[in-house]
């Protein structure tokens, strides 16, 4: 960590940011001629006019532009797979926000997409850190785990995306945790990764903070999941390099558990309600975790923001309990994060009584977008 570094690391994010934010009317204006918006249903969709959905365009576009001037992506191996990847997880998501695919076809799409990075950039975890008793694994077993978290969290990201500036927030809390833990141990790359979607991410939340005037559709919201999952993967590598040092995580794998813990936490609320119902595991309902703090009377904004500092508190447990044991302190990290939904509710209902404060009715924000599609 030096102040050199950030010589590089500020124009990173801040090139990232003015591309993002300029080029973020311009999208909005195009997908309003050419009729690409995200229509309300009065259900899911809890608004009374229409979106546009390319945000994803801009985040892509600054945060690719930013890292590949600033980035000296010379010292990541496995940076053209991971373009390569990102390209395709960024093709489909355009065409998936133009005229929409099949669920089964999306999921197909994205397994080529992390086997061109796991198979092809040799992107994967040596093992699981002592959980459940197991430690290194083999090869083969490593990269089929691998291809099974990234996809698990670029499908769990996407879930979030329901309420503006949600899934740009908690993208860019993650994004600034890992870069100054890559920034410490002395991964500047990997910082720069960080920073520049940080800094993307940002000017894309310029425009879609409640009311939101567009939205970062499967677009952005495949893409920014893949590069966390890679930046994940990454971390829990390059963590186990630096035993020893300073800014080894004791137990990192449930570190980066809790800086994905929303997206986590609401994955596994989802499909373990689907589950119980016998329902689709791919069905766009409403309970997700944001939908269900919206029924509470809680506006979009505040919802959003609860939630953003939800995962900072989460972070924060683990942080503290990191001198645990692994398969102590994961239980106690995902379980509490499961108590999201009871706790705001709890929260609400003191609220009122001892503040007296105004019910919000979800329904008539004007811009809320409680529109994800899963």
């Amino acid at each position: 960590m030096s102040l050199q570094d950030l010589m590089l690391i500020i124009p990173a994010a801040v090139t990232a940011y003015v591309i993002c934010y300029v080029s973020m009317p311009a999208i909005i204006k195009m997908a309003e001629l050419k009729n690409l918006i995200d229509t309300p249903d009065g259900n899911r969709k809890l608004r009374d006019k229409t979106i546009p959905t390319l945000g994803g365009i801009g985040i892509f576009s600054a945060f690719i532009i930013s890292y590949s001037v600033w980035g000296q992506a010379v010292n990541m191996e496995a940076f053209p797979f991971f373009v390569a990847s990102m390209f395709i997880l960024f093709l489909m998501g355009v065409r998936d926000d133009i005229i929409e695919l099949k669920a089964l076809t999306k999921l197909l799409v994205q397994i080529v997409a992390v086997l061109v990075l796991v198979y092809g950039g040799d992107v994967r975890i040596a093992g699981f850190g002592g959980l459940l008793g197991i430690g290194e694994i083999p090869a083969a077993v490593a990269s089929i785990a691998t291809v099974v978290i990234l996809l698990a969290l670029i499908n769990a990201y996407n879930l979030i995306d329901g309420i503006d500036g949600l899934a740009g927030g908690v993208g860019t809390i993650v994004c600034f945790i890992f870069g100054i833990w890559f920034w410490g141990a002395g991964f500047l790359s990997y910082a720069l990764l960080s920073f520049s979607l940080a800094g993307a991410l940002i000017g894309f939340l310029a425009f879609n903070l409640y009311p939101a005037k567009i939205f970062m559709g499967d677009t952005g919201a495949m893409s920014v999941g893949f590069v966390l999952g890679f930046l994940s993967v990454e971390f829990l590598a390059l963590n186990e390099m630096v035993a020893g040092n300073a800014w080894h995580i004791r137990n990192g794998e449930v570190f980066a558990v809790s800086i994905l813990i929303l997206p986590i936490v609401d994955t596994l609320r989802v499909i373990a309600i689907r589950l119980k119902r016998g329902e689709r595991l791919f069905k766009a309902d409403r309970n997700h975790i944001h939908h269900r703090i919206l029924d509470m009377g809680v506006s979009h904004r505040q919802a959003a923001l609860i939630l953003c500092l939800f995962n900072g508190v989460i972070f924060g447990l683990a942080y503290i309990t990191m001198p645990l044991d692994i398969n102590l302190q994961l239980p106690i990290v995902i379980g509490t994060g499961m108590l999201i939904v009871p706790f705001v509710r709890l929260a609400v209902f003191f609220s009122r009584k001892v503040f007296n404060l105004r019910v919000h009715n979800s329904k008539s924000d004007s811009a809320g977008a409680a529109y994800d599609t899963n």
